[in-house]
C-alpha cells in the first residue's frame, strides 16, 4: 500500500474504537453529575495535599476520543464534539471531568466548547493552522495522534496557548492534565509502522519532562489503555456493526482481518498493549521515587480490564460504530473523576458495568498521588 492509504485509517479512527470497551450494561439515561456540597476554601502548597477546589486549569492530550470525534453520531457527521469530551469538555450540562471540577471552582479555566469539523494530525501529516483556540481552548487532542504527536505538536499548542491566557498565572495555578494515547500505535502494531515499546515509553518521558519543566504545578493522569482488539468479538454479534467494520476496516488495519491472520494480529494488538501500560505503569513508579513537591504523574487504570462480550451497541457513534457516543463520554468522565479521588491500592482497574455516580469530595478528599 502506499503510503497515504497507510495514514488515513488514523482519520477516522483516531483510536475511538478503543471506548466501545468501556461500556457493560449501565442505563439508557445519563448519569447527571450531582450537586455536591462546597468545600471549605483551601490553598495547596503541595500536590501532595491537593483537593478539588485547588484546580483551576485542565488540560488534556490525546487523540479523537479526547476530541470526541463522531459524539453525535450520524447527524454529527465529521465533526469533533470537544464541549461534551469526557476530559475537558465545557458545555453546559455535559458529564465531563472539567464539569465536576467546575462545581468546586466555578472560574476554572482551559475547558473546550462546542463543535467543528475534525482536526487530524498524525505523525509528518499534521497540517498547521487546525486547531480552533476560540473552542478548543486547552484541548490539545487531534483526531489520528500517536504517541509520537504528544511533545512533538500538541504540547506545544498548548504552551503557547498557557502563555497567552491573561486568566491563567501558569507559575502558580494548580493544573490537572489527562493523557491517553496509544489506540492507533496499537492499531498499527501489526505493521512496519508500529511504535514499540521503548519507542512508546520514550516518547511519554519527553512528553511528561517537557510538561514538568515548561507547566508547573501540574497533576498528570496517565491513563491506560485497553485491548482494543477485542471489539472485532463484539462487532461480530451486531449486523450494523459488523457491515461498518468491514467497510471502514482500515480504520484499524490489524483489528478487523477473519481467519487465522485476524487472530494473529488481533493477539499481537493485545501484547503492544499490555506493554504499553506496563511502560505507564514504570514511568509512574519512577516520577513517585522523586517525589515533586509541584509535579506529579498518576497512573489511572480504569480501563485496564475491560471485557466487551456483552458491551451493548448503544454506547457507539452511530456514525461509524467506532467511537464514542455522549453517554460513553460520561460514563468515561465520571470513572476518572473517581479514580483521581480514591487511593493507588483502592483504584478500579475496569468501570462497573452498570455504571457508577461520581464521588463527592468531602473537604478532606484529596487528589491522590499514589
Amino acid at each position: 500500500a502506499c503510503a497515504l492509504p497507510r495514514m488515513m485509517p488514523r482519520l477516522l479512527a483516531c483510536a475511538g474504537l478503543f471506548v466501545l470497551l468501556l461500556f457493560s450494561g449501565i442505563g439508557l439515561c445519563e448519569r447527571l453529575i450531582p450537586s455536591c456540597p462546597a468545600l471549605l476554601p483551601h490553598t495547596a502548597t503541595s500536590i501532595h495535599d491537593l483537593r478539588p477546589n485547588d484546580i483551576k486549569v485542565v488540560l488534556a492530550l490525546g487523540d479523537s476520543i479526547t476530541a470526541a470525534f463522531g459524539l453525535s453520531g450520524l447527524q454529527g457527521g465529521m465533526n469533533e464534539y470537544r464541549g461534551q469530551s469526557w476530559a475537558i469538555g465545557a458545555d453546559n450540562n455535559a458529564t465531563t471531568l472539567h464539569n465536576y471540577f467546575k462545581q468546586f471552582n466555578p472560574a476554572i479555566q482551559g475547558g473546550s466548547l462546542g463543535y467543528h469539523f475534525f482536526e487530524y494530525c498524525s505523525g509528518p501529516l499534521c497540517p498547521p493552522y487546525q486547531y480552533h483556540p476560540e473552542q478548543d481552548h486547552l484541548n490539545g487532542a487531534q483526531s489520528g495522534a500517536t504517541v509520537t504527536d504528544l511533545a512533538m505538536h500538541e504540547l506545544n499548542y498548548l504552551i503557547m496557548e498557557l502563555q497567552a491566557s491573561p486568566k491563567i498565572d501558569i507559575k502558580n495555578d494548580w493544573k490537572v492534565m489527562t493523557i491517553l494515547i496509544g489506540a492507533n500505535d496499537i492499531c498499527a502494531s501489526c505493521d512496519t509502522t508500529k511504535i514499540n515499546p521503548d519507542e512508546f515509553e520514550t516518547n511519554m518521558r519527553a512528553t511528561l519532562e517537557k510538561i514538568r519543566t515548561n507547566i508547573p504545578r501540574t497533576f498528570v493522569n496517565l491513563v491506560e489503555i485497553f485491548n482494543i482488539s477485542q471489539v472485532y468479538t463484539l462487532s461480530l454479534t451486531n449486523k450494523y456493526c459488523k457491515d461498518a467494520h468491514r467497510v471502514l476496516a482500515f480504520e484499524c488495519d490489524c483489528a478487523f482481518d477473519g481467519g487465522a491472520k485476524g487472530n494473529q494480529t488481533r493477539l499481537v494488538m493485545d501484547t503492544v498493549a499490555q506493554q504499553y501500560n506496563a511502560r505507564i505503569r514504570k514511568i509512574v513508579s519512577d516520577y513517585a521515587a522523586k517525589n515533586y513537591t509541584e509535579f506529579a504523574v498518576v497512573d489511572q487504570p480504569i480501563f485496564r480490564d475491560l471485557k466487551i462480550e456483552s458491551f451493548p451497541i448503544d454506547f457507539l457513534s452511530t456514525l461509524d460504530c467506532f467511537h464514542p457516543s455522549k453517554l460513553a463520554h460520561g460514563m468515561m468522565a465520571t470513572g476518572l473523576w473517581n479514580s483521581m479521588l480514591t487511593p493507588a491500592s483502592q483504584k478500579q482497574t475496569s468501570l462497573p458495568p452498570s455504571g457508577e455516580s461520581p464521588i463527592c469530595p468531602t473537604p478532606t478528599t484529596k487528589l491522590y498521588v499514589n
